[in-house]
């Protein structure tokens, strides 16, 4: 099916997901780059664009402690801008990131309607809810979070050109971190064993256009982790579940922070689909 184009069958809006997604994609480099650059929307922004601000009217606290904080935007849906004001505001907005190091755009609804304009022609309104997530550096914090939802507006023309005509906010929730509060230290644990090289770090997208189906796999999310002391030496062992056609894989702790992959010794290798739903070994 990946070798289907959109736009050839009954379901049109496909193609206007890949042009729209396509939009974000350069955007996601610009920020990238530079957290307050907006070429990419600026040179398709349509002359009767207006968008709602992006200030929320309050920031509601839902989380207050110490090292992170976490707040709900809330938005009135008032202050009506055109686009020189809109894009002001943005770059204002993200003035404390010096650095964007995630910024991810994905369509989760897509409508289409003919456009009624006089001089429409054979285009297309298209009202998209796009999620957004953003996470930077900045002076006086570690990390911030951003990740709500925008209602975004687009015309697209019987030439097949794109033209962003509305925005804005459905939510936003913001957390932020002084300091870091994880550290991933996978690879100190397990790069010493082959099976974390070979098997874990390739991640399920590759395994499932690598892996037979007929071996069942399929995967709608994690499929979780046992942990026990089964050699009695006060540290935790690690069983780790695995979608069908992959084997579970038995981590034993060595105490110094390390994990030795013991599959194959206590024959745990299970093929089949499996969750972590196991009591003990």
């Amino acid at each position: 099916m990946r070798k289907v184009p959109a736009g050839f069958d009954e379901f049109i809006t496909e193609k206007y997901q890949d042009q729209v997604a396509a939009v974000f994609s350069e955007w996601s480099s610009q920020l990238l780059h530079s957290p307050r650059t907006t070429a990419a929307l600026e040179k398709i922004v349509a002359a009767d664009f207006s968008g709602e601000s992006l200030k929320p009217s309050a920031w509601k606290p839902v989380y207050e402690g110490s090292p992170l904080q976490v707040w709900k935007g809330q938005f009135a849906g008032e202050a009506m801008l055109r686009a020189n004001n809109f894009f002001v505001e943005w770059r204002s907005s993200v003035s404390a990131f010096d650095k964007i190091i995630t910024a991810e755009f994905q369509v989760t609804s897509i409508h289409s309607m003919p456009d009624a304009s006089p001089a429409s022609g054979q285009s297309q309104l298209l009202d998209t809810v796009v999620r957004f997530e953003l996470v930077g550096s900045g002076e006086g914090f570690y990390l911030e979070q951003r990740v709500g939802q925008w209602e975004i507006s687009w015309r697209h023309s019987a030439s097949g050109e794109l033209k962003v005509r509305g925005w804005k906010v459905l939510e936003e929730t913001r957390g932020r971190s002084k300091t870091p509060v994880f550290v991933d230290v996978a690879k100190q644990a397990f790069g010493g064993n082959h099976s974390y090289r070979s098997q874990f770090l390739h991640g399920t997208d590759y395994w499932r256009t690598v892996v037979d189906g007929a071996s069942g796999i399929d995967i709608y999310g994690h499929n979780g982790i046992s942990v026990a002391d089964i050699d009695g030496d006060g540290f935790d062992e690690l069983y780790v579940c695995q979608p069908a056609g992959l084997p579970n894989r038995l981590f034993r702790n060595r105490g110094d922070g390390t994990f030795e992959d013991i599959t194959e010794l206590s024959g745990l290798g299970v093929l089949e689909h499996c969750v972590r739903n196991l009591r003990g070994f």
